[in-house]
């Protein structure tokens, strides 16, 4: 299994994954903004590992299948699972849980519909991709540590629901180009560098 590591495609998604991974460990301990920033560049691997694959010749279809299913699951944990855990934190009631579970339904079945359809002839996708969700919660948390506190308990669960459904709203977005990666990323390297200052400047 190790040895499909060695696609660089499949390199760079893994190292997003491990991004997430340990962005999670430091979510779970209460570093939101560190967690969260490492989150933002398994954002940009999951950019640049598709023009990787693209550029790539002579994969074959194990290593494509298997790069394929890394980066959903990829998508799951940076698009729903670490914005879950961090919004579920701050909710101090049951509902907490069952906020939990719907983000988590919202960017499973996401995943499920596009691994199927996946992109139009013109580069567009039905509903909001995940990786918009984690550069929002960035800039919640910018906001509330340098602008205005904020509500966090009230505002994040009023932002997400309804952008949660986005993600499965029947529309049509541009989610593949050149403007769109370019936009991608340095809106996630943009919003990662802001957290780490944050997060050390309250330290």
């Amino acid at each position: 299994m190790i040895t499909y590591l060695s696609d660089r495609a499949n390199t760079v998604t893994a190292l997003g994954i491990l991004c997430s991974g340990a962005g999670m460990g430091f979510v779970v301990r209460g570093h939101y903004e560190a967690g969260i920033a490492l989150g933002l560049w398994a954002i940009v691997a999951d950019d640049v590992d598709g023009e990787i694959a693209r550029r790539t010749k002579h994969r074959t279809m194990a290593t494509r299948a298997i790069g394929k299913a890394l980066d959903a699951f990829s998508d799951l944990i940076f698009g729903s699972v670490i914005p879950a855990t961090v919004i579920a934190s701050f909710i101090d009631s049951p509902a907490c849980s069952v906020f939990t579970a719907f983000l988590l339904l919202i960017g499973a079945l996401r995943l499920a519909y596009f691994d199927y359809f996946g992109l139009d002839d013109r580069g567009y996708s039905t509903g909001l991709p995940l990786s918009y969700a984690l550069p929002v919660l960035a800039a919640i948390l910018l906001v509330d540590q340098t602008i205005a506190p904020l509500e966090l308990s009230v505002v994040l669960p009023a932002v997400f629901v309804p952008l949660s459904l986005l993600h499965i709203a029947p529309f049509k977005i541009k989610a593949s180009g050149t403007l769109v990666h370019v936009l991608t990323i340095g809106a996630a390297i943009a919003a990662s560098a802001g957290l780490l200052i944050t997060s050390r400047a309250g330290t």
